[in-house]
């Protein structure tokens, strides 16, 4: 690591220049560093246009935003939020102040750093420091170091990282929640998860283990909370796609059977007269204005 001598810092800033790649993806780093503090370090009231996610390394750091002060300790991250002022400093004490931060932008960061558990009035996590995260960042800062290096396999792997950093911010067991935002929380995305994969010939168990629940008592909750049992809601969903290719694309039966994951011909016509009441060749008849 090479860091410079600043007014108030010894500091290594790495930038990146986002491809097109990073532009049409839910986020792009823009740049990170890491510093040592002098004894006088004081930033701000300043604003940014993105997110700066800050890493308290060791030491002490005060951060004043919105009227509130907090006092953040080593293992401790705060957000700063795009145009809100920020003062952050070191108070008047001998320990060494080391910081690490990454700056980010892009239309997705506004729900990952709420996922991450940051809010707006409170911006900090305490705790968060980890030697995973710390080996993630590293990765990151020397990524960035390299020069030279193809910008396309740049983007992907530091897109790679910056995916499992986040990942290690989101609080375990939210596909268990109860009450009032259980939808929200597990069944949008089961039902999201369904509707990628029905014509893969999905199952229920498989769907229980994407919930990180045993079949059982996930299909009891899905039942009670959509109002259909997986089972049924996979079959609709299936039925649903199968109305589009017989009506939409001149695909013969035998090739929507096996575009969505029947085993046979007959596995198909059978569930479809079940579900609709005609055959396959019938609906396309009946209802196929060409």
């Amino acid at each position: 690591m090479q860091m410079q001598e600043y007014d108030v810092e010894y500091a290594e800033y790495l930038f990146y220049s986002p491809t097109e790649l990073d532009i049409e993806s839910p986020f792009w780093l823009l740049r990170a560093g890491s510093n040592v503090a002098k004894p006088h370090y004081r930033v701000g009231p300043r604003r940014i246009e993105c997110y700066s996610i800050h890493f308290v390394r060791e030491g002490t750091l005060i951060v004043e935003s919105g009227g509130k002060q907090s006092v953040l300790s080593a293992g401790d991250v705060f957000c700063m939020y795009p145009n809100r002022t920020y003062v952050y400093y070191k108070p008047n004490d001998p320990d060494t102040l080391r910081l690490s931060w990454f700056r980010i932008d892009g239309p997705g960061m506004e729900k990952l750093i709420g996922l991450a558990g940051f809010k707006p009035e409170s911006p900090y996590l305490k705790g968060k420091w980890s030697p995973e995260l710390q080996e993630l960042i590293e990765q990151v800062l020397h990524r960035l170091r390299e020069p030279g290096t193809d910008k396309l396999t740049a983007c992907l792997e530091l897109k790679s990282l910056m995916y499992h950093f986040f990942a290690k911010f989101i609080p375990a067991g939210d596909t268990q929640r109860s009450g009032p935002s259980a939808k929200q929380s597990w069944i949008e995305p089961c039902m999201s998860y369904i509707r990628l994969h029905a014509a893969e010939g999905i199952t229920v168990e498989q769907v229980a283990r994407f919930a990180g629940l045993n079949r059982s008592y996930f299909s009891t909750l899905f039942t009670k909370t959509a109002g259909i049992s997986p089972a049924e809601y996979i079959a609709s969903v299936k039925m649903s796609k199968a109305k589009e290719l017989l009506l939409g694309t001149p695909a013969s039966v035998t090739e929507i059977a096996n575009s969505l994951g029947y085993s046979t011909l007959f596995a198909f016509t059978r569930a479809f007269k079940t579900y609709h009441s005609l055959s396959p060749s019938a609906y396309r008849n009946q209802n196929n204005t060409k």
